[in-house]
């Protein structure tokens, strides 16, 4: 049943904040819809921050993707029309960038559900998780290629967008939240699965904790409790200096996925469109201990680089902005260490640079606005939602 104009807006305002407060996404990177009638539907605004967003910046758009007011909607509505269109009983649909199902969505895969799942389960995601061609965000490729995938699989609550993120559906708010929620689990253990042939996972993260358990506080990656991803502060001292170049702020990353790539003394190179857009298109690698001049100089215009056995350092003129890449360069590594582990190519060159390109061309005329919104789109419009979009 599609729900009134009030009742669509205060969900939709609390999914995003649910979807911000469970790291279902980055900060403003996704976008949240409900239908209110077989017509139209209500979604987040592009250019938005979930934390000051009202209900009065959300926009109506039909199916033909027209919208009313002057605020234009999510550049990510079409992948929602497709969804509506697709499902008549849907009336909540979800765009998250989720870890392990936007590290998963990389592989390009379709993967049929074991016989241990549980039926509740399958009822909520399908008899599989299902995988949409790659098409840049908010283009026709990608709306087309998220149609085709609802219409190849009818069953499915959820689609994984490759190299992208999910869109997940629901009868309601409750429903589609809980798709999200089971697609994420699964996903956990499809990711293991395919690492199976390396170190597993759990015995990684194991030693990854216990190498840094050890030695002074100032060195151990850190100090808030209530983050996944943790970073701390750590400037050498022929860096401090360089804040002119690098912006206000450089965190020392050390977070699991971040160090396990580091050890390869290798390019990191972009699977996901929003580390191309956030990081930079490929991360290259110092030797720990590097000075100023080659740190500076490997980083480039990218906002961070890999630093042998020791993590990353990234930038930002705000720590909360350097906090940022820092988070999306640690989903971006997990989807790189399933990437490498199974062969699958990472993005395109002309798709990563021109998704970096544009983001931050986009992010520069905001800033100069006042707003300072971060963007996840690589076509130059505003994010998926709020900010990216809600």
């Amino acid at each position: 049943m599609a729900y009134g104009m009030s009742e669509a807006g205060e969900l939709i305002l609390r999914a995003c904040r649910e979807l911000k407060d469970e790291k279902l996404i980055i900060r403003t990177w996704g976008n949240v819809s409900a239908r209110l009638s077989r017509d139209l539907i209500l979604i987040t605004p592009s250019g938005r921050d979930y934390d000051t967003m009202t209900a009065s910046d959300l926009v109506v758009v039909n199916m033909d993707g027209r919208h009313e007011g002057d605020v234009p909607p999510s550049s990510e509505t079409g992948v929602h029309l497709a969804a509506y269109a697709a499902r008549p009983e849907v009336n909540f649909v979800i765009h998250t960038h989720q870890p392990y199902a936007s590290a998963l969505s990389v592989l390009g895969l379709d993967v049929k559900l074991g016989e241990r799942v549980a039926e509740s389960a399958r009822a909520l995601v399908g008899q599989g998780i299902v995988c949409a061609d790659y098409g840049p965000n908010g283009s026709k490729k990608i709306n087309k290629a998220v149609a085709e995938c609802l219409e190849e699989h009818p069953g499915t609550g959820h689609v994984l967008m490759r190299n992208h993120g999910v869109l997940c559906m629901g009868t309601g708010y409750e429903h589609a939240f809980k798709v999200t929620h089971v697609l994420e689990a699964l996903s956990h253990k499809i990711f293991d699965y395919y690492c199976n042939d390396v170190i597993p996972l759990t015995e990684q993260i194991r030693r990854f904790k216990d190498e840094h358990a050890e030695g002074d506080a100032a060195d151990r990656a850190p100090a808030d409790e209530s983050a996944r991803i943790r970073v701390v502060q750590s400037v050498p001292d022929d860096v401090e200096g360089s804040a002119e170049h690098v912006g206000q702020w450089m965190l020392h990353v050390r977070t699991p996925y971040v160090h396990e790539m580091s050890r390869r003394d290798a390019t990191v190179r972009a699977y996901l469109d929003d580390f191309a857009q956030i990081a930079g298109p490929a991360i290259k690698c110092v030797s720990a201990g590097a000075d100023r001049r080659t740190l500076m100089k490997a980083m480039g215009s990218a906002s961070a680089v890999m630093s042998e056995n020791n993590g990353a350092y990234v930038t930002g003129t705000t720590y909360d902005e350097a906090l940022c890449v820092a988070e999306v360069l640690e989903k971006g590594c997990m989807a790189a260490y399933l990437g490498t582990i199974r062969g699958v190519k990472p993005l395109g060159t002309l798709d990563a640079q021109m998704n970096r390109y544009k983001y931050v061309r986009k992010y520069s005329k905001l800033k100069d606005a006042g707003t300072g919104q971060e963007e996840d789109n690589g076509n130059g419009r505003n994010n998926e939602g709020s900010g990216e979009g809600a």
